[in-house]
């Protein structure tokens, strides 16, 4: 009886020192050039903004900066600034209409020294002409519309007060100078017509810059705002022995009684290089 007991005691001091020794041989030697094995790796927290984009210059600015906006500082941009509303000078020296425009699409750039001051400009260009001619058997009567050359100048100090991922709230002083140069002919040449105006603008714009960058394409932007201005016309009409000339001075906003110009005069599409 003792002799068994004595051999199941020996025998599980053995079993003991054989799971000792393999736990010690399953361990790293330095000594014998066992390496540690690497860590497993570790999850990456999530940023809040995907930046895995395609490799192009904008896509590697956004992915630095976090902003679409800030990827075009130093950028060259290039658009529509809308229209400006030049005064139209009145069709006849007898009495023409003083109050229509005449609108000048304007193409200009901007240039963002940094995230928070740009430079902008544009010139706009207006043109039109026409008649209408009336046939009664022999007899042709034609009548010839005033022609008119527009000449506009844009020039402001974009702001950007505040910026997300792809929105800019800025704030833009400008100023807008433009005139009017033309005439009416009208058959008899001591009674031509000969039409002129000016207009000086000095006020600001408020609104947003939406970047595409959603779509992959930061550097393509489109600017909504809406304006209020302090503006000076002048218009005048004279023929040899005739001339009538009004002067103003208005302060209202880029809209007026007229909703749609929202759509023409305060809408711009900018595409930087």
């Amino acid at each position: 009886m003792q002799k068994r007991l004595g051999s199941l005691v020996w025998s599980c001091i053995s079993l003991g020192c054989l799971i000792v020794a393999s736990s010690a041989l399953a361990q790293n030697n330095p000594e014998l050039g066992d390496v540690s094995p690497a860590p497993p790796p570790q999850p990456v927290a999530a940023s809040g903004r995907v930046t895995v984009r395609s490799s192009g210059p904008f896509d590697g600015a956004v992915a630095r900066s976090g902003t679409d906006h800030a990827s075009v500082v130093g950028h060259l941009g290039v658009g529509a600034f809308g229209t400006v509303a030049l005064p139209r000078p009145g069709s006849t020296a007898a009495g023409g209409d003083f109050n229509e425009t005449l609108d000048a699409p304007t193409i200009g750039a901007r240039y963002w020294l940094d995230e928070r001051l740009g430079l902008e400009g544009g010139l706009g260009l207006a043109f039109v002409s026409g008649g209408v001619t009336t046939e009664m058997g022999n007899t042709s009567t034609e009548f010839n519309d005033p022609h008119l050359f527009g000449f506009a100048l844009h020039a402001g100090l974009p702001l950007a007060l505040a910026t997300s991922d792809h929105f800019t709230f800025q704030f833009v002083p400008e100023f807008n100078f433009g005139f009017v140069v033309g005439g009416q002919d009208t058959g008899v040449a001591a009674n031509d017509v000969s039409l002129s105006a000016v207009m000086l603008q000095l006020g600001a714009r408020v609104g947003a810059e939406i970047h595409f960058g959603f779509i992959g394409i930061p550097q393509l932007s489109l600017q909504g705002t809406v304006g209020l201005h302090l503006t000076y016309q002048g218009r005048s009409a004279s023929t040899d022995n005739q001339e009538i000339s009004s002067h103003s001075f208005s302060f209202g906003t880029t809209v007026q009684d007229s909703p749609w110009r929202i759509f023409t005069s305060n809408l711009a599409a900018i595409y930087y290089f």
